[in-house]
């Protein structure tokens, strides 16, 4: 093997990339070569995550819009395109949380989960394939969690929009995988981002936590980056359709 980087040449987007996991996935791509565009909802927020990946000699750019409309998805991909000269890597991250009991749930909140987290990814996934499709390859990576197959109290809308991206990304795999468009997923157990900071570090609830954990603690979010570089790359070219779990092998129980 070469001594160059993994995805030298490679033109990525990461939607949500001002996030925990977002930020942890943009750096690990844009050390592994690729060039990457960091998508948020407001410029601001990904400005220090651009200064940094530029500091260490990547090469990034910020794209902005809202991923829960057709309009908005397609002007993140087009920006991202345009920037970049191309896109070889999706990956589809944005997303929000959810902690409401069932019954106590609205149609408001409801909704607002399910079309970021899911609605987002397959309009998003859809107006990058196309673009792929053109060049004839591609690689999509769909950030979904292990409440695609497990369930806690209150976890209902953000379980369901998981759930839900499981069975997205396998039947985008179904249909792209002829096109030369390799899709896949992770499923990052508990991490500590930004989104979930204020009760996963509560003192009780870390300590009921870690107890469902085998390996007796929470991930680091640079734990879920090296997967994703490998379902980038060439590497992983007979990786269709799965779903690698990150989680200190918390879906064991």
């Amino acid at each position: 093997m070469s001594g160059e980087p993994r995805l030298k040449g490679r033109r990525a987007l990461v939607t949500g990339a001002n996030g925990g996991l977002g930020s942890a996935i943009s750096r690990a791509l844009a050390a592994a070569g690729a060039s990457v565009a960091l998508h948020a909802r407001v410029r601001e927020s990904a400005r220090e995550l651009h200064e940094a990946i530029l500091a260490a000699g990547g090469v990034a750019e910020i794209v902005t819009g809202d991923v829960r409309t057709a309009e908005g998805a397609g002007s993140i991909v087009a920006q991202a395109v345009e920037a970049l000269g191309g896109l070889d890597i999706l990956v589809n991250n944005a997303g929000i949380m959810s902690t409401v009991p069932f019954l106590d749930l609205g149609e408001d909140e409801w909704r607002e989960v399910i079309d970021t987290n899911l609605t987002g990814y397959f309009l998003v996934g859809q107006a990058a394939a196309r673009e792929m499709t053109a060049a004839g390859r591609g690689a999509i990576i769909n950030v979904s969690s292990t409440r695609q197959v497990q369930c806690w109290p209150g976890s209902l809308a953000y379980a369901s929009s998981k759930g839900g991206i499981a069975m997205l990304t396998r039947s985008m795999a179904l249909e792209l995988a002829p096109l030369g468009i390799r899709v896949n997923s992770i499923a990052p157990g508990t991490f500590v981002t930004g989104l979930n900071r204020s009760y996963l570090l509560d003192p009780e609830f870390m300590q009921r936590r870690i107890a469902t954990i085998p390996v007796g603690r929470y991930g680091e979010v640079e734990e879920v980056a090296g997967a994703v570089v490998f379902l980038a790359s060439d590497e992983a070219a007979f990786v269709v359709g799965t779903s690698i779990g990150i989680d200190g092998g918390q879906t064991l129980w």
